[in-house]
């Protein structure tokens, strides 16, 4: 069972715009849930591949890597809540993104991320996309 630390440390390599690093912390088979109805990477992903290239519409539009800050963390035994914000996030078209996101983890024994029902402003990430085709 993580602890707020560890989770917070698992969540480090994201402030610092190091996704392959954080991506070390979730199983290759992860089961990753991206809510929303009409968001285009909205979507039930079941492998960070699938995951990665059903994002590729919104990472493309980011003119740098994304940087998300550590808001909160709520562990309950193998889950976590983990709320994030982008921080200092721009579109190629100059727009910012400065999206929000809820984070809602399942940990295995190794406290590797096993499974993320994830929320966020899907308003803001259809504009980003539209906007930067």
């Amino acid at each position: 069972m993580p602890t707020s630390k560890q989770v917070k440390a698992i969540f480090a390599p994201l402030e610092r715009g190091e996704g392959a690093a954080f991506f070390q912390n979730v199983v290759d088979d992860v089961d990753w849930t991206l809510k929303g109805t009409f968001c285009e990477v909205s979507g039930h992903y079941h492998s960070k591949a699938e995951f990665n290239a059903g994002i590729k519409a919104l990472s493309a539009t980011w003119a740098g890597p994304l940087k998300l800050a550590v808001e909160n963390v709520i562990c309950d035994g193998r889950q976590a809540a983990v709320e994030l914000r982008a921080v200092d996030m721009v579109c190629k078209n100059g727009l910012p993104f400065s999206n929000e996101y809820t984070w809602i983890c399942e940990f295995n024994e190794e406290n590797k991320i096993v499974k993320v029902r994830a929320y966020m402003d899907t308003d803001l990430v259809t504009r980003c996309i539209r906007e930067n085709q």
